[in-house]
């Protein structure tokens, strides 16, 4: 005798859609744990360059332009567009470069 399949596939595609929703999430708390801990590394490395009394012509310039770079940042958090992650993530690509150059 055949069994009887208990299983529709409306309701295999809403469980595959809660598993997508359980992924997702985990992906956002990755995506976030690392981009703080990149900007808190940024942090640390200028707070420690800046230690000294004094700084290069250079470092100050690197610094007034990380502070241009974060001040001009248009980003709509409210919405929560794609493109704002990909322009945070690109901010922190460019004060890597600048604090790695130091």
């Amino acid at each position: 005798m055949a069994k009887s399949l208990d299983v529709s596939p409306a309701k295999s595609f809403a469980e595959e859609v809660e598993i997508l929703r359980k992924s997702f999430r985990a992906c956002l708390d990755v995506y976030a744990t690392r981009v703080e801990a990149e900007l808190g590394h940024i942090k640390e490395l200028t707070l420690a360059k800046t230690q000294s009394p004094h700084l290069s012509q250079n470092t100050i310039r690197d610094l007034r332009d990380m502070i241009t770079l974060c001040r001009t940042l248009d980003i709509k958090p409210e919405k929560g567009r794609r493109k704002d992650l990909k322009k945070i993530d690109s901010l922190i690509d460019e004060l890597n470069l600048m604090v790695e150059n130091w």
